[in-house]
């Protein structure tokens, strides 16, 4: 999510007769040219390419983007690869295309299926969880109510898993040992999110309908909606697991997959309620309907009544990014983001900037997967967005925004021009990024909504706060994390940024300086030393064996088992150094014995280094 890790082959869909190559036909949604919906070519052409620009310089292994205008497809594109590793192309097309593991977006059928039980009269918001949930019946968890959960408010922790992904045996065990582990602060006073709490809102579910949250959602939501390629991936024998696209983890230019479903194992024990689902983006936008529809289904079957469309879409909270009260980011002009239940929303902050007010009605309905899915909707422009990755820590999702609102929301308007505080001038510029997983990478410092920023390609503009007593300037979504000092010259403009995070610090040296010519090069390692290092290094901590060897492109790699290989950057600061670029926070250090021989590798993190030795 954060700056240093912890966020082709291509087919259009549209009818012949426009010139564009056909896929599969969807039931619901019928092509239509964009010209013919209000849209102009120009703002398709924009968007186009700069979703193919995220793959070509692999900030996203794969994608797809999606387009809808008045309920028509005008344009959808997939990019790069579903699976690398096995060269299969991204693929569009109901009943067809890539399926995506869409993470948190599952949190919307949850809210979805407690708002039927709401509907129905066998769920109350106001219901304390205890009465459904025994491990809530205790001094720290009693007061926490399904409202609280609803809308990420009840105080409980991101997650309770602590250990494994399968660390407990079913949804009920999961939900009651949050409600045992109690929350962390007081509940209703503030927006936390809460995978766990999601959990508990399935497992209540579950006690009330005696069925998994799964076979609920499939009869009472995903079959009413035509949604035929979204389901929970339990099962590794359903038919449309072989299409789910292989996961990422990294950031640009550093991918490990650590799933595939070429594994023939799912990746989840059972359904959750906080995540589990996959889909499309194709069906995404049936659900993503649904809710502009008041409730509809496309058939006019009615899926959720429109009371509960109405508490589903209002604002409860303003949101805040994962784990830090700093308020969510988005480029889209004049918004800011809030929570509903079980939904984000993107409004125009209140009349009078009123403390505490919260905005009557969104102006964008949407919510994100943390694998790099995302769906945006304008009820009032019967508008929808979906762009679709796989590629968890990308952040090519938040760049979106900017050229959506420009090209599609306030087409032909000029966005204002920011004017540069004087105390600013001196930072403004570009500087050259080579550590970690930069390379070349330009840095450029700006100025957005009246403050400092510092935009990163690769990543995102991250706002910076006020210098502390050290002069450090934190990022504002992680203050106690990263921060950025800048360094003068004789002119008195700054000719180095530092960056400052887990006790390392980093030098980016303005664009066009000697020093940033001299980062630029890029450091040569004798194919000699890269044999030396190849081999194969026990892990003592893991009981583990680790194997240190040059991939397809000649790139110091290593492969920890069962599937996850990280490419290794050479330090430049040391021999025999390399730096892991999915985490550079991690660093890898080969010893030699008395013959020149290695004889074993230390991984180094902050304050801890581990030896491990070299095996035959």
């Amino acid at each position: 999510m954060l700056l240093l890790q912890r966020f082709a082959v291509t087919v259009t869909l549209a009818c012949a007769a426009f010139g564009l190559a056909q896929v599969s036909p969807d039931p619901v949604f019928e092509p239509a040219t964009p010209e013919s919906q209000g849209v102009g070519a120009g703002a398709i052409a924009a968007l186009d390419e700069l979703a193919a620009s995220f793959v070509e310089k692999d900030y996203a292994v794969g994608s797809e983007l999606l387009i809808l205008r008045n309920r028509r497809i005008i344009f959808h594109k997939a990019y790069g690869d579903a699976d690398r590793e096995s060269h299969t192309p991204w693929a569009v097309g109901t009943g067809s295309g890539t399926v995506c593991n869409i993470r948190s977006m599952t949190k919307t059928l949850t809210g979805a299926a407690a708002q039927i039980l709401i509907d129905r009269g066998e769920l109350s918001l106001d219901d304390p969880a205890a009465k459904y949930l025994p491990g809530f019946d205790n001094d720290k968890s009693r007061e926490i109510t399904v409202r609280q959960l609803l809308e990420h408010r009840s105080g409980l922790p991101l997650t309770v898993i602590t250990r494994a992904i399968d660390q407990y045996p079913d949804l009920l065990t999961l939900a009651n040992a949050a409600g045992e582990g109690g929350p962390e602060f007081a509940p209703g006073s503030k927006f936390w999110y809460s995978d766990a709490g999601t959990d508990c809102v399935a497992a209540i579910v579950e006690v009330i309908t005696g069925e998994t949250i799964d076979a609920f959602v499939t009869r009472e939501i995903l079959g009413p909606l035509e949604m035929t390629d979204s389901f929970y991936g339990i099962d590794g024998a359903d038919p449309r697991f072989g299409r789910i696209g292989g996961l990422y983890l990294g950031q640009a230019g550093a991918w490990a997959r650590f799933w595939t479903p070429a594994d023939g194992k799912p990746l989840y024990p059972f359904a959750w309620g906080s995540q589990t689902a996959y889909s499309t983006a194709l069906d995404y936008a049936k659900f993503l309907g649904m809710w502009m529809d008041g409730g509809l289904a496309p058939d006019g079957t009615r899926v959720l009544s429109e009371a509960a469309i109405g508490r589903t879409l209002t604002p409860a909270s303003p949101m805040s990014m994962l784990g830090s009260d700093a308020r969510f980011p988005t480029d889209y002009r004049g918004l800011s983001v809030y929570y509903g239940q079980m939904s984000v929303l993107y409004c125009a902050e209140p009349e009078g900037g009123e403390s505490g007010a919260l905005p009557a009605e969104p102006v964008i309905i949407s919510h994100s997967g943390s694998d790099g899915t995302i769906a945006w909707a304008w009820p009032e422009l019967d508008l929808m967005v979906l762009y679709f990755t796989q590629s968890r820590g990308g952040t090519s999702v938040l760049r979106m925004e900017e050229t959506i609102d420009r090209e599609l929301v306030h087409p032909g308007e000029a966005a204002p021009i920011a004017e540069v505080p004087e105390e600013f001038k001196p930072f403004i510029g570009v500087y050259i990024a080579n550590f970690a997983s930069f390379e070349n990478e330009r840095f450029e410092v700006l100025v957005k909504g009246g403050k400092l920023a510092l935009d990163i390609p690769s990543q995102m503009v991250f706002e910076l706060l006020d210098p502390d007593a050290e002069g450090n300037r934190p990022f504002a979504v992680a203050p106690e994390q990263i921060k950025v000092s800048f360094r003068l010259g004789e002119d008195g403009n700054a000719d180095a940024l530092q960056i400052h995070q887990s006790g390392m610090s980093f030098d980016v040296p303005r664009e066009g300086s000697a020093a940033a010519v001299e980062q630029s090069k890029a450091v040569e390692v004798p194919r000699e030393v890269l044999d030396l290092v190849c081999g194969r290094y026990h892990d003592p901590e893991s009981d583990r064996v680790l194997e240190v060897f040059l991939d397809e492109e000649g790139v110091l790699s290593i492969k920890a088992p069962p599937e996850m290989v990280f490419q290794l950057r050479p330090s430049r600061d040391a021999e025999l150094t390399w730096v892991v670029r999915q985490n550079p926070a991690v660093s890898l250090s080969f010893e030699k014995g008395e013959d020149g021989k290695i004889v074993s590798m230390t991984r180094h993190i902050p304050g801890q280094s581990l030896a491990m030795p070299r095996v035959e």
